[in-house]
């Protein structure tokens, strides 16, 4: 009788098995992952985006950010595609809506909406496919339709706070041309580790999230002048807010012709001061750049032939610090490169109070350094002045020493703007989109040469970046004489479709578009699809373009009562397309991690993992 109950208790369990199967995949990717990374990817393109004819001072005024909860109302494509282009965008001479003084462009807009989340390429204003599912609920909940994941690209850039101040130029962007189109946003900080969710390659480090949508009603701000001052009122000038992004003027020197007080009080108003339009609806003057957790621990300060002033943000006026030309000596304080400092008519320093913002908010501070900075150029153009940055500070204690400040070591100066006239022939014109020639097929380990030469107008030396598509890139080479051919060289280490990416920046840091050539590596690909049930049901598929030889495979048992735990053998060849099914006789039951790995030649190889309770019981003479 105890034999008879064995064996249906045995028989039990093989039913069982049969019903309630494990199904495990190889990868480790999720599908869009895959996209992402293979170079099989769907493109959305944008539409053109709106030119924002707000002028560029109302503009600032009326930047501001929107806490309230979003109404869900989508945005429409024109909507996104302009506030994307004036983030991050590709400028009609070449460059983009913000600058970056080093020349790196470090961050990626990830841009989440209800169906998926996507990256925007600025090269030539897409979208494509990151990741398919609603990923809104990452970050603070406020019901916005949109919202922006701003990642550092740590492979491009490897200064965190430098790519801070970046992003703090494409968040100035995103305020203004939202309000522009009487839509509202807002930067968070907080949660933006929930990014991470989105699968985001290893040398991505998620920023700031912003949310984007609708305000629940409409803009109230009215004109009220900020009081008189030994500065002259702000003035509204002709330039357009697409205007000013477009026509941005860097400078690397400048003529003799010194500032206007109201050229100055211009300048120094957009730099760090207060609205003249009064918002009625949160009743105040919001100011002109973002603050971080609503602190503004600047102070800014001024330096001209004549002196160096304090500027007052509340009162809109400046006091003098010390008397006589210091340009000579903030010259020296830090690493100008091939700006000439010491010309410039009007240096703007603004300098991080550590007594008001604390160390602990350090990123976000440099966050609002790079909003202060794009308020200068943006005012500086509008004015028809020519401005530029340096963002390496070589002696702080010799920085503060010429501006009189000497006993306040409390004050860290994160860059130095400057702006004036400028002579004809200062404006600078970007490269001509590399020429590349190459391969466009190859096999994985072999280096293959790319030869490629692009033609600065201004004859300045060029450099070029490559991105292999496969999470490495080049860096910046160079710099090669303009017109002059050089070779980059790459090897795969995996089979797929690559889309390779190459531009040139001139040394004063303007960039070519991407020029873009296709590059298949041939090879097999192994998938593996494992099944429990009676027994491990593997499928081993050939994804690839050649057959796949000498696989060898094993299949490893860990956890639960199996016997036994590794098994191996080995399938002459695989040809595309086809399967292979592996079923090992393994005995046992309980909750295990079955893994299987196969290796063919050339290294190929593909691992799969699955964790369940599996049943393996093969009834064998039982009574």
């Amino acid at each position: 009788m105890r034999k008879k109950d064995m064996s249906i208790f045995f028989c039990l369990l093989i039913i069982l098995a049969t019903i309630i199967p494990v199904i495990g995949n190889i990868n480790g990717q999720t599908p869009e992952q895959d996209i992402g990374q293979s170079g099989r990817i769907d493109w959305i393109q944008l539409p053109e985006p709106t030119p924002v004819d707000m002028i560029l001072e109302q503009s600032i005024c009326r930047r501001m950010s929107f806490h309230s909860g979003f109404p869900g109302t989508p945005l429409s494509d024109v909507e996104l595609s302009t506030i994307l282009w004036a983030a991050y965008g590709a400028t009609p001479t070449g460059g983009r809506t913000i600058y970056s003084p080093n020349g790196t462009y470090s961050t990626t807009i990830y841009v989440i909406r209800s169906d998926a989340t996507y990256i925007y390429v600025p090269s030539n204003h897409s979208l494509f496919l990151w990741k398919t599912g609603n990923y809104l609920y990452l970050g603070q909940s406020t019901g916005a339709p949109v919202k922006l994941g701003l990642v550092w690209n740590q492979s491009i850039a490897a200064d965190e706070k430098a790519a801070m101040a970046e992003i703090g130029m494409i968040a100035q962007n995103v305020y203004f041309d939202a309000n522009a189109l009487n839509l509202a946003a807002l930067t968070t900080g907080m949660s933006v580790n929930d990014l991470y969710e989105l699968d985001l390659p290893t040398n991505e480090k998620p920023e700031i999230i912003m949310h984007v949508g609708r305000p629940p009603s409409a803009y109230d701000f009215y004109y009220n002048p900020l009081p008189p001052s030994n500065l002259p009122g702000v003035v509204n000038n002709t330039l357009t807010l697409a205007e000013a992004v477009n026509t941005r003027q860097i400078a690397y020197s400048w003529n003799n012709t010194g500032l206007s007080v109201l050229e100055q009080s211009q300048i120094l108003w957009a730099s760090y001061g207060t609205s003249y339009l009064y918002d009625d609806i949160n009743n105040k003057r919001h100011r002109t750049p973002p603050s971080a957790i609503n602190i503004y621990p600047f102070k800014i300060y001024m330096a001209n032939q004549t002196g160096v002033y304090q500027y007052a943000p509340t009162t809109h006026s400046i006091s003098l610090i010390v008397s006589g030309d210091k340009r000579e000596l903030i010259q020296d304080a830090i690493d100008p490169g091939n700006i000439s400092v010491a010309s410039a008519p009007m240096i703007i320093l603004p300098f991080w109070d550590k007594n008001i913002g604390s160390q602990t908010y350090l990123l976000w501070w440099w966050y609002e350094s790079g909003a202060i900075l794009h308020n200068i150029l943006l005012e500086s153009t509008a004015l028809n002045l020519g401005a530029n940055i340096v963002s390496v500070i070589t002696d702080q204690n010799a920085l503060r020493t010429a501006l009189g400040l000497s006993s306040q070591t409390n004050l860290v100066c994160f860059h130095v703007a400057m702006t004036g006239h400028t002579n004809g022939g200062t404006q600078n014109h970007p490269p001509t989109d590399p020429i590349v020639t190459g391969p466009s097929n190859g096999k994985r380990l072999v280096l293959y040469n790319y030869t490629i030469v692009s033609t600065d107008p201004d004859a300045d030396e060029v450099y070029y970046f490559a991105d292999w598509a496969d999470g490495t890139n080049s860096g910046w080479v160079g710099p090669y004489s303009s017109s002059e051919t050089t070779v980059l060289s790459h090897a795969w280490a995996q089979s797929g479709s690559y889309i390779v990416k190459i531009k040139a920046k001139d040394t004063k840091n303007l960039e070519s578009n991407w020029t873009t050539i296709d590059m298949m590596i041939g090879g097999p690909v192994l998938d593996i699809t494992i099944k429990g049930g009676v027994g491990i049901n593997t499928a081993i598929k050939n994804t690839g373009t050649a057959t796949a030889t000498n696989v060898s495979w094993t299949v490893f048992c860990d956890g639960g009562f199996i016997i036994p735990r590794q098994i191996t053998g080995k399938i002459n060849s695989i040809d595309v397309e086809k399967t292979y099914s592996l079923r090992p006789l393994i005995f046992g039951l309980g909750r295990s991690t079955i893994t299987v790995t196969v290796v063919a030649d050339d290294g190929v190889n593909a691992e799969g993992v699955v964790n369940g309770f599996f049943l393996m019981l093969i009834v064998v003479g039982v009574k």
